[in-house]
This record gives structure tokens, sequence and C-alpha cells, in this order.
């Protein structure tokens, strides 16, 4: 009796490790577990860059998904409702990553168990907007997005670091030395990311021209048009988009420089990315900037924008007649201080 009792716990405590064993198997490589307060139809979780993931499912409260590829990269969750979509985006390494959280007017994150980068990226942004909100001097900046780069060279989350020193520099080359000799340590992986800058820092320090005959553009009345240089004179173009924010905000800084710019022989001309172009005109006739604007071609490989490398908007590019580049920036304000108008 005594030997039948001590088998049937062997058997059980058998059983318990076994099932333990398999309940940890089922755990897949990305684990969501959301509690929502509306309708969810479906569910989307990709990689930015859309080369590695993209998983469209049905939406559940908790969904187990396998992933194609390792977890290592900057990715989103895209909820949709009756009432559209809602995206989280955030950065993510590990084995059978898990995330729990609440889905309201919008996505909240919880906790992420099994992802170092995930609080690594929040780490970051909190102290770099503390520097930024302090209004710390700009050497001190760059030094900390330097030491966090170099801390980070390793791992995908180095993309987000040099392109805010990317953005804060563009027009810096001595600054951008410094970051592309960093970048050119980084493994293929990480640097063929479409996402890294490395090859618009590149395409600064090496190319410092550009032939605008190689370009047509679309005019208001969507007629295909080319920019011509006056001799002489310097051009300054405004990449943009409708529904860029930032870009808006400043078309009411550039419409009154608008006048010091004539005056200084400068020609300003906005080129939209913007594929819908009735949406585009419709911005312009309600504004009534009377500077040239025009919409880039249909073609990717008619595109001054992909020539230029430029993926962040507004970008300011001041050229002379000839077509070499003088300045690069994101910002107006910093265009205008070059100029000293």
């Amino acid at each position: 009796m005594k030997n039948l009792i001590t088998a049937i716990i062997l058997i059980a405590f058998v059983i318990g490790c076994n099932s333990q064993k398999q309940k940890k198997n089922e755990m897949a490589d990305l684990n969501l577990y959301f509690k929502a307060d509306m309708g969810i139809d479906s569910v989307l979780v990709a990689n930015f860059t859309q080369d590695r993931e993209f998983q469209f499912m049905p939406y559940k409260n908790a969904l187990n998904i396998t992933f194609n590829d390792s977890i290592n990269d900057y990715y989103f969750l895209k909820f949709f409702t009756g009432k559209g979509a809602l995206m989280y985006p955030l950065w993510l390494n590990g084995k059978n990553v898990i995330i729990k959280g609440k889905i309201t007017d919008k996505v909240k994150i919880d906790t992420v168990i099994g992802s170092t980068l995930y609080y690594k990226s929040l780490d970051f942004r909190k102290k770099y907007t503390e520097l930024n909100d302090s209004k710390t001097d700009a050497v001190t900046i760059n030094n900390f997005l330097l030491t966090e780069l170099k801390q980070n060279i390793s791992n995908p989350f180095s993309i987000e670091i040099a392109r805010n020193f990317f953005s804060r520099n563009m027009s810096n080359k001595n600054e951008l030395k410094t970051v592309y000799s960093i970048l050119s340590n980084q493994e293929d992986g990480i640097q063929n990311s479409l996402m890294n800058p490395i090859k618009e820092i590149q395409k600064i320090l090496v190319d410092d021209k550009v032939d605008l005959s190689n370009f047509s553009f679309y005019d208001i009345d969507r007629k295909m048009t080319s920019l011509k240089p006056k001799k002489g004179n310097k051009i300054l173009i405004d990449f943009w988009f409708v529904s860029c924010a930032p870009c808006i905000k400043e078309h009411k800084a550039i419409a009154g420089k608008l006048g010091i710019l004539n005056s200084n022989n400068i020609d300003l001309v906005g080129i939209s990315i913007d594929d819908d172009h009735e949406k585009w005109k419709d911005y312009l006739k309600e504004k009534k900037y009377n500077w040239l604007n025009l919409r880039e071609a249909d073609e990717p490989e008619n595109k001054l924008r992909t020539e230029m490398l430029i993926s962040t908007f507004p970008t300011y590019l001041l050229l002379d007649s000839e077509g070499n580049v003088l300045h690069r920036t994101n910002s107006f304000e910093e265009m205008e201080k070059y100029l000293k108008i």
C-alpha cells in the first residue's frame, strides 16, 4: 500500500512537471494581453519598415504570435476599431516577450516582460526630453547622444539615437563626421536598416551638388514642370507635406520673411511630397501663400527627395544657381540664422 501511494505521488509529480513544461512551451515569441473598453476588429503587428514582420489577425484579449524573425527591432501594434485605428510604437528585443495593457481612447502599455530594450528606450527618451526642456546647451546634448549611441551601437535602438543626433546637427559637417565614424562600426543588419540615417549623412558629407534639371514636378494645375534656377540667385527648397504639423507651423514664419528672401535674391520653392493632389491644392488655395509651390512626381526614380535622401520633414535645402548645396537643416529659424535675415 505504501509503495502504491509513493507511485501515485511520483506520477502526479511527473504529470505536474510535464504540465508546467507544456505551459512554458506554449509561450509564443510575442504574447499580447490587452483589456479593451471598445470593440476591436483586428490587430496588426509589424516592424516599422515592414520587411521583417507584418502580421494581421483577428483581435482577442490574448494573442500569442510566432514571429518570422528574432525580436530585435522597432515595432508597432495597430488596433483597428469601428472608429479608426489606434497605434503604439515600441522597441522590443528578447524571447517570449509579454506585453500587458489597456485600450481606451488610446493604447496604454502597463507591463512589458522579457524585453530590456523597451524600458531602455523609455529611459533614454525621458532623459533626452529633460535635457531639451531645460534648455541645456548643444554641446552637452550632443555629448549625451554620442555616449548613448556608443553604449547601444550593437542594438537597433542606436538608430533612434542616431536620428536624433542627425536632426540636431544636419548642417554641421564636423559633428556629422563624428557620428558617421561611430555608425560605420555597426553590424550590417543594423547599418542597412531603412531607418538608419547613415546613408543620409554620407550623402551630405560626400555629395554637395544636385542637378535640378533631372527632376520634374507637378504644378498646382497638375502639369509637369521643372525648376530653372535664375543665374546669380539662390534657391531655398522647403520639403514638406500637408499633414506635417511642424511644416504647417513654419509656413507662417516663412510667409513673414518672403519679402526679405526676395530682396536677398533667394527664390523660395515649396516641394510637397503629398500623393493626394487635390488635398495639397486645397491647402495652398486656403492659405494663399504666394511663393512657388510644386509637388513631387509620382515615379520614385524622379523624386528629388529620393536623390537627396530626405526622410525628415520639414527639410530645407539652400542651393546656389549651379546646384551646390550651401546649407541643409530641419529648422527655418536655423536657416534664418545662416542667412542672417
